[in-house]
């Protein structure tokens, strides 16, 4: 009996539900990945390989943390390492004075100047050449903050109120006076770990670990002027980071006893709707962007990426790329990523990409099948494009491998092969590993044909 697989939309697929579970699962969609690693799927029409990182020009000697998400002067941003104030650019980093500290944190845009937060204190740069490295305690009049804890920053418009996170605690300026406990959790045991300023009011992640180990996190709303919070939302977890995109609140947790699963919702009243599920670790407050009208954030040295792209199409999550241990930002239409020694942009393309689809079944009767034919079709390739594609059954045997080739299959865009190989189950693996750096091969669907043996 003949059998045909079709494998269409392949970039509207994703990751398959629960794919950190089986290294061969057979749950999802056909169009769904059971692994991959640097797989761009923000075109709707095809998948390809991740984004390549390239280093910025420029001598970075330590970990740059905070990057500021926007341009904050001409073709120009900012960061903060723990050895210093670094300048920005499309093509280059510069150390631009140093600051005695453990940790530089988070950067912020106030009333034309720019704020960083490190250690026990804030920085004050006026965007030309004047820094007060004690401002927030010399200037300001603020109390020393909390070291060891993070301080991620947030402004309430361009030179209304300045926020900071200070253990249990988020201090204010308004412009005159310095307010050390403007907000209190109350909890002696909690710590802030991000905030974020959306309809009106101050959004705040705080975490309270318990006896047990387990970690009780909160979301607090708080108009910026009363007693207390508005509205408190208990996590039954840790809670990561916050996100704002379009007047919604988006917030990266892990569940208690999760084991190593993480999940991206948003709140939704006074709840929290979970939208996807992830193995890896949680985004710090300043691993979290935007690409490509994705959510983007850093997780284990990857960058994972959840959106749909486009209104009417559904949301799909993925690995878009590779991803350093610190800040990440776009200012630039091109995502900056920070590593101990580097600042890193996005330039070409990944050529130890891979896709990894969940198993097919394709027994009849109990019977083992023939793969007679398998068709790609794919977008016209250029020189130095290449493919490699493997079909590997559930014990991990590859049962036949070929390429697709520039040098050999030239501009076609509808390429058949014949495996004529016999199975009971299989996987289809992409690889670009004998690809180019420059010119990616692009996968639009497969049709797999084959029959059921007698």
């Amino acid at each position: 009996m003949k059998w045909n697989l079709d494998i269409t939309d392949i970039s509207l697929g994703g990751y398959a539900p629960a794919y950190w579970k089986s290294t061969y699962g057979s749950y999802g969609n056909k169009n769904m990945a059971i692994s991959m690693s640097s797989c761009d799927l923000t075109n709707p029409s095809y998948i390809t390989q991740g984004r390549g990182v390239v280093s910025l020009i420029g001598t970075v000697t330590d970990l740059i943390r905070g990057i500021h998400p926007t341009v904050m002067q001409t073709n120009k941003t900012y960061g903060i390492g723990s050895d210093g104030i670094y300048g920005i650019t499309t093509t280059a980093v510069d150390l631009l004075t140093t600051v005695v500290t453990a940790t530089g944190e988070d950067v912020a845009l106030y009333a034309g100047k720019a704020k960083f937060s490190f250690g026990t204190n804030i920085v004050d740069y006026d965007l030309a050449s004047t820094y007060d490295k004690d401002w927030w305690t010399a200037v300001a009049g603020g109390g020393a903050l909390t070291s060891g804890k993070p301080h991620p920053m947030e402004v309430a418009g361009t030179s209304g109120v300045l926020y900071v996170a200070n253990g249990r605690y988020v201090a204010q300026w308004n412009g005159t006076t310095a307010d050390d406990d403007a907000f209190d959790t109350k909890d002696s045991d909690s710590t802030v770990c991000d905030i974020r300023w959306n309809q009106n009011r101050l959004w705040i992640a705080a975490n309270k670990p318990n006896v047990t180990g387990r970690n009780e996190g909160s979301i607090y709303t708080w108009d910026g002027s009363a007693v207390s919070w508005d509205n408190q939302i208990k996590v039954e977890g840790e809670i990561g980071s916050l996100y704002v995109r379009n007047g919604v609140t988006y917030v990266y947790y892990q569940k208690n006893l999760s084991q190593g699963v993480c999940t991206l919702g948003y709140v939704n009243g006074t709840q929290i709707t979970d939208l996807c599920n992830y193995y890896g670790s949680l985004p710090k407050y300043y691993q979290t962007t935007e690409y490509e009208d994705f959510l983007v954030w850093a997780s284990n040295g990857k960058l994972f990426a959840f959106g749909a792209g486009d209104n009417n199409l559904n949301g799909r999550l993925f690995q878009l790329s590779q991803a350093g241990t610190g800040g990440l930002a776009n200012p630039f239409g091109s995502i900056l990523t920070a590593y101990p020694t580097s600042v890193k942009n996005f330039s070409g393309y990944d050529v130890n990409s891979y896709w990894k689809s969940i198993q097919y079944d394709v027994t009849g009767d109990g019977r083992e099948s023939m793969i007679d034919e398998i068709c790609f079709n794919i977008e016209k390739m250029s020189t130095g494009a290449g493919l490699t594609w493997l079909l590997v059954d559930n014990k991990g045997t590859t049962k036949y491998t070929d390429t697709i080739t520039y040098t050999k299959n030239g501009t076609n865009t509808h390429i058949r092969l014949y495996p004529r190989c016999k199975t009971d189950n299989f996987r289809l693996e992409l690889k670009w590993s004998n690809g180019s750096a420059t010119n990616p091969v692009c996968v639009k669907s497969i049709k797999v044909t084959g029959h059921t043996l007698q």
